[in-house]
C-alpha cells in the first residue's frame, strides 16, 4: 500500500494506521516521597549537613523536624520565601529527590563546581597570557 502524503515521520501517519497517541501525565510519576529518617540520617540536621554547601546553615528554621524539611520539600515554592539563590535551590531539590528515593547521601553528594581560574576563548589566552593576536 503507497500513499504518497506520508513522510518519514510516523506523527504524519493517519490514526487508523497508528492508534491514538497516548500521554502519559499520571499523578503516580508527579508524587513526591516524604523525607524520613535513616541509618545515616537520623535528624534533619544531619541530612542537611551531608548535603553540604551550607545548607544547615541556610534552612536552620526548618531543619527542627522532619515535617518542616518536608513542608520545603513537597512545595518547593516556600525555598523562594528561604531566600535562596536559582542553583542552591536545584541542588537542594535534587538532593531531596535522590534521598526520597533511597540513595544514602553519600553516594550521590557532588562538591561544588570550582571558579574558572582564566578567562578567555580557547588556546587565545593560557595561564592569563595572550598568546594570539
Amino acid at each position: 500500500m503507497f500513499l504518497p502524503s506520508l513522510r518519514a515521520s510516523s506523527s504524519k501517519l493517519p490514526v487508523i494506521l497508528t492508534g491514538q497517541r497516548s500521554l502519559s501525565s499520571t499523578t503516580r510519576i508527579l508524587q513526591k516521597a516524604p523525607l524520613q529518617a535513616s541509618a545515616e540520617t537520623p535528624t534533619p540536621q544531619s541530612l542537611l549537613s551531608l548535603i553540604g554547601r551550607n545548607a544547615d546553615t541556610k534552612l536552620e528554621a526548618h531543619s527542627e523536624s522532619w515535617e518542616k524539611l518536608n513542608e520545603l520539600w513537597m512545595k518547593s515554592v516556600k525555598l523562594y520565601d528561604v531566600g535562596l539563590s536559582h542553583k542552591e535551590r536545584r541542588y537542594l531539590l535534587w538532593a531531596f529527590s535522590r534521598y526520597s528515593q533511597g540513595s544514602n547521601p553519600s553516594s550521590f553528594i557532588r562538591p561544588p563546581r570550582p571558579p574558572k581560574k582564566f578567562r578567555g576563548w580557547g588556546p587565545k589566552i593560557q595561564h592569563g597570557v595572550r598568546i594570539r593576536e
